[in-house]
């Protein structure tokens, strides 16, 4: 369904001091989720002067969010500075709390880039490699978006700018992943500048053809067998990736997982006693057919986890795969499932595209049974997506409202895919 256009207010900090316009009041902009354009956390940083967030987006209610941020290119025009508290209706109190929340201890589940003095931290890291390369930078960070699972920003240096990502503990292995992928895999990857594994600091290269639209379904054509072939490739490097913290999300992880989500996600007290009793039919049925789809005879593999239109650059004859956090070791197919129905959004023949798609799996292990494969991978996927949110909820700081409702959302999907024969 389509996302509701959302009031954004902005509180520009100066120790405890806020920024409001001449009628007493925090800036707002509009931000429309479903629109082109910059992220909201992007524009927020830059509405008033070049500043950075101190605090997680606070939620107030289902159209309006809080973004409290800090200067860090001089104090905008006109208006003046108040205290939290002088503050119409209930911005005063998110604004306080936001503020003592940086400047005390850190906060459990809560990333790094809220932390004071992280921006600096970064920019030393980043003209140290920058000049390794023979580059200087020529401006501060620039925020392309923040959130509970990553920061990502651009970095403007005298030969072009650079792209700086920094993910969340949660997938604190991305950086050392991306690292492997683009020894191996470099035409497939961004192209890495440096890495700081203990950290998950990446920065690479600019990527062509990155849309907010996400890449046309030209672009998975392009990709699909050269990610097939780079799968099967991969089989013979994975203790690298195991080594470099890629998770392992084979069988019984996954399972495990899953029923630790089905305990315990909050979310999941959504459902109706209907439900509730589907899911409890459900579940010895998608195990069954979880270690059918495993004892096809394909081997675990290189997975990124969330392959679709958006994490793929495309310039109109190369694809690149972004954005590895969800990078582990996991089946195979549970990536061309994905590729699959991204090219077929627009088809009436899912199917045959899905073992087009996949073709490369069946030549190289023709003993395994391909086609009972392709029909059991997409609820496996669901199982996958399912536990991926789960994890990352547990994970991070409560009350963000990132993903919000995607357990039950994929719950209800594999429910419905559960009853259907298989």
């Amino acid at each position: 369904m389509p996302r509701p256009t959302r009031t954004i207010h902005v509180a520009l900090a100066d120790g405890d001091r806020v920024w409001v316009d001449d009628d007493g009041r925090l800036p707002t902009f509009l931000d429309d989720p479903e629109a082109d354009g910059p992220t909201a956390t992007a524009t927020a940083s830059r509405l008033l002067t070049d500043a950075v967030h101190l605090a997680p987006v606070v939620v107030l209610d289902d159209v309006r969010r809080l973004h409290v941020v800090g200067a860090r290119g001089g104090a905008p025009d006109g208006g003046g500075w108040m205290a939290p508290y002088e503050l119409p209706d209930d911005l005063g109190g998110a604004v306080a709390t936001a503020l003592d929340e940086h400047a005390g201890p850190p906060l459990a589940g809560r990333p790094d880039w809220y932390a004071p003095g992280w921006h600096d931290e970064v920019e030393a890291w980043i003209d140290a490699a920058l000049a390794r390369s023979g580059r200087t930078r020529t401006g501060a960070l620039r925020v392309h978006r923040v959130w509970s699972i990553s920061a990502v920003h651009t970095v403007a240096t005298d030969r072009g700018p650079v792209w700086f990502k920094a993910s969340c503990a949660h997938f604190g292995a991305e950086a050392a992943i991306v690292g492997v992928l683009a020894a191996h895999l470099p035409d497939l990857v961004p192209e890495v500048i440096a890495v700081e594994r203990s950290r998950s600091w990446l920065l690479t290269e600019p990527l062509v053809g990155v849309s907010d639209d996400g890449a046309p379904a030209a672009a998975a054509e392009a990709l699909a067998t050269r990610w097939a072939q780079a799968q099967i490739g991969s089989v013979a490097w994975l203790d690298e990736l195991r080594a470099a913290g890629a998770p392992d999300r084979g069988l019984e992880a996954t399972l495990t997982a899953w029923r630790q989500a089905l305990a315990t996600n909050p979310e999941l007290d959504e459902l109706d006693a209907a439900e509730r009793s589907a899911l409890a039919r459900a579940v010895p049925v998608v195990e069954s057919r979880l270690r059918d789809l495993w004892a096809c005879g394909f081997p675990d593999t290189l997975g990124h986890g969330d392959l679709h239109a958006g994490n793929v650059a495309f310039d109109g004859a190369h694809a690149r795969i972004f954005d590895w956090s969800d990078g582990c070791v996991t089946h195979p197919f549970l990536d061309g499932t994905h590729l699959a129905h991204w090219i077929g959004e627009d088809s009436g023949d899912v199917a045959g595209i899905v073992r087009a798609v996949l073709a490369p799996w069946r030549e190289a292990f023709p003993a395994a049974d391909f086609e009972r494969a392709v029909e059991l991978a997409p609820l496996a996927d669901l199982v996958f997506q399912t536990v991926t949110f789960d994890q990352i909820a547990g994970a991070g700081e409560p009350g963000t409202g990132d993903l919000d409702g995607v357990v039950v959302m994929l719950t209800r999907k594999v429910l419905a895919s559960a009853a259907t024969p298989a």
